[in-house]
């Protein structure tokens, strides 16, 4: 995992009561490689629906998806990921309203897994980051 991703996505299910993907987000390393086979990162403020969470509490087994947006790469992994709902450990990182801590179980990495690239740049005139699109020929 590169530790410059801004996003993955988790997937969460419960019996009997479906499934869910949802898109997590923050600024590079917001998920922290914090053990041998284990990752941690903050939940922010969303929609207080509560799918992704509520879904883990149920049932701990989910995978998450990480998009190397710029070279096409994926990077999947699954697990067990339990909810820590302690507010004092979620004010160690600024705005997470709680922390999730994820044990891999396994790993599978596919090299230019998306023909689509894209890439977060910087420009000298608007310090805000912005998507673009770029045109590079997909190997194969």
């Amino acid at each position: 995992m590169d530790r410059r991703s801004r996003t993955f996505f988790v997937a969460t299910q419960a019996a009997g009561l479906g499934a869910d993907t949802s898109h997590r987000g923050g600024k590079p390393g917001f998920v922290a490689v914090t053990d041998h086979g284990r990752l941690t990162w903050p939940e922010y403020r969303g929609n207080s629906m509560y799918m992704t969470l509520g879904n883990i509490e149920l049932d701990p087994r989910c995978g998450l998806l990480f998009l190397d947006w710029e070279h096409g790469h994926t990077l999947q992994l699954t697990g067990r990921a339990r909810v820590d709902w302690n507010p004092d450990r979620a004010a160690t990182v600024p705005g997470a309203q709680r922390v999730v801590d994820f044990e891999v179980q396994r790993v599978v990495q596919v090299s230019a897994a998306i023909p689509q690239r894209w890439f977060i740049a910087r420009f000298p005139r608007d310090p805000r980051e912005r998507a673009h699109r770029t045109e590079r020929p997909v190997p194969g």
